[in-house]
């Protein structure tokens, strides 16, 4: 037995660690340097590791150990101002939406919408979008996951080329899908040339658009994205209001000028991102690992804005016996669920509130708790968080759908502004009051896939937002079919219901296990 080469082998395998509590943890360290009972015996005349270990104990006192002490986390700001300021900070994730509305119900027009156009321009417009919110969601939620990822490890070289390579992935979907959609049009002749070029048109610009705006998101430019949106909308304006260029031409040039200067800049932060990169490594994650680990951010995505349009899907398809068209842009629906989405928008800020407070939170509590005291780590943030983010979020949410009612019918009755008018008439309120109560029900069950995310249990929200998915078509079509076009979005509603229910039974079985999920996920 050789004491020099037994020292040597301890100092080895304690180099860059603390000092070992036991002759346990010399055993641990053996194991991970390599040693097995059979080495043990062979190369050292131990019985095993564990007799090794005891004897390699004797030399704990003459090592030199790293100092680790305990994380020190930043301390947040006061309550109140975070609140705040993360509200504002999500609303600003959910802003563009909400710049796109506001236009459109109070100038006319905006980057993709006009209230001037007629019903057939509407449809396609409207069909374009969808589509490119379909190719480009699952796209968007793999970087917002990857990219990010990369972003925070400082990995500044493989967030940028992981980022331009999904990128080039969402383009081939998209042409791929153009293609099959002009094949099938040139031969079953569905839609006019015009119509069909106009859809063509803006489901591709619109898809580029979108997978700009992602990187701007994995940067968590949120501020930033608002601008691109004004700037969007005025350069609508620059062509039709100063060019007097009709709509949508005026829309289809300002998507074209907005997207290559935004196609620059984006490739511009990628090639800086690159620049401040030295020294580090360029080796990608092999594609299939990666494809493996982002299918279910893609179908997430996917199913996501599959969920937010299918009610209008549906409601557009229903009665066209003398429609020119199998879908037909209903007037009354569109505004009852776009001011509808003006609650959602509002309530979005709420995400990040619930998402930021909850790290918070967690880095308070996990320096106040013993390892064997995780019961009352987990009731505290359960308690002490969970639950009473829950019941705030219940009064805000109701609060933000009756305000949001409450200055529109102000504004008409007693400021007579004149494009109001149409809220009030047909069965536009009721569409506003089922689907602002669904999204209430959408926004929550959000919050608790953020937590479920967090976790790295993105399996489960695949499921939880496909079930919602099948939900809101069935119904859908059920009831719009047997009864009339807007109860459409009573499938909405309860899908809405449906995904907050089984995430808010899978978030509340973490709360009750954080210790398992939080350690789990590290």
């Amino acid at each position: 037995m050789d004491d020099n080469k037994l020292k040597s082998l301890y100092f080895e395998i304690t180099k860059s660690k603390s000092k070992p509590l036991d002759f346990w943890e010399i055993s641990a360290l053996l194991e991970i340097y390599g040693i097995r009972d059979i080495d043990a015996q062979n190369e050292y005349g131990f019985k095993d590791i564990f007799e090794m270990a005891q004897y390699l104990e004797k030399y704990k006192n003459e090592a030199n150990y790293e100092s680790h002490p305990m994380a020190v986390f930043e301390k947040p700001p006061k309550f109140g101002i975070r609140i705040f300021r993360n509200y504002f900070k999500g609303l600003a994730f959910a802003m563009p939406m909400l710049v796109q509305i506001f236009f459109t119900l109070v100038v006319g027009y905006a980057i993709w919408s006009g209230m001037e156009m007629d019903r057939e321009k509407a449809t396609v417009i409207a069909m374009g979008t969808f589509l490119a919110l379909l190719v480009s969601g699952g796209a968007a939620q793999a970087i917002g996951r990857k990219g990010l990822f990369y972003l925070k490890q400082k990995q500044y070289i493989l967030a940028s080329m992981v980022t331009k390579s999904l990128i080039k992935i969402a383009l081939v979907i998209m042409v791929v899908v153009g293609v099959v959609m002009i094949l099938f049009n040139m031969f079953f002749q569905i839609l006019p040339s015009y119509y069909f070029y106009i859809l063509i048109m803006f489901y591709f610009l619109l898809t580029i658009l979108f997978l700009n705006i992602s990187v701007f998101q994995m940067f968590e430019e949120y501020y930033t994205i608002m601008w691109i949106f004004i700037i969007g909308v005025i350069f609508v304006y620059f062509f039709h209001t100063l060019k007097g260029i009709e709509l949508p031409e005026a829309q289809f040039f300002a998507l074209v000028l907005l997207n290559i200067l935004l196609t620059i800049y984006t490739f511009y932060r990628f090639y800086k991102l690159e620049r401040i990169s030295i020294g580090e490594g360029e080796t990608v994650p092999r594609w299939s690992i990666m494809f493996f680990t982002l299918i279910p951010f893609y179908l997430y995505g996917f199913f996501y804005f599959g969920f937010l349009i299918m009610d209008r899907l549906i409601a557009w398809s229903t009665n066209i016996d003398g429609k020119p068209y199998f879908i037909w842009f209903d007037i009354p629906y569109e505004i009852g669920v776009d001011w509808a989405l003006i609650a959602l928008i509002l309530l979005m800020g709420m995400a990040e509130v619930s998402i930021y407070e909850f790290i918070y939170r967690i880095n308070e509590n996990i320096t106040k708790f013993a390892y064997y005291d995780y019961k009352k780590f987990n009731e505290s943030l359960k308690k002490g968080f969970y639950y009473k983010f829950n019941i705030f979020y219940l009064f805000f949410s109701i609060f933000i759908v009756l305000i949001v009612y409450w200055t529109m019918k102000e504004l008409y009755y007693n400021y007579h502004i004149e494009f109001l008018k149409n809220f009030f008439e047909s069965y536009t309120p009721y569409i506003y009051w089922y689907a602002s109560i669904g999204y209430v029900f959408l926004v929550h069950a959000l919050i608790n896939i953020l937590f479920i995310f967090s976790f790295s249990r993105q399996v489960f929200a695949v499921k939880a937002i496909t079930m919602a998915v099948m939900i809101n078509l069935i119904l859908g079509i059920i009831l719009s079919r047997s009864i009339d076009l807007e109860y459409a979005v009573i499938g909405l509603l309860i899908g809405s219901i449906v995904f907050w229910w089984f995430s808010f039974k899978y978030a509340l079985r973490m709360f009750n296990r954080l210790e398992f999920y939080y350690y789990s996920a590290i």
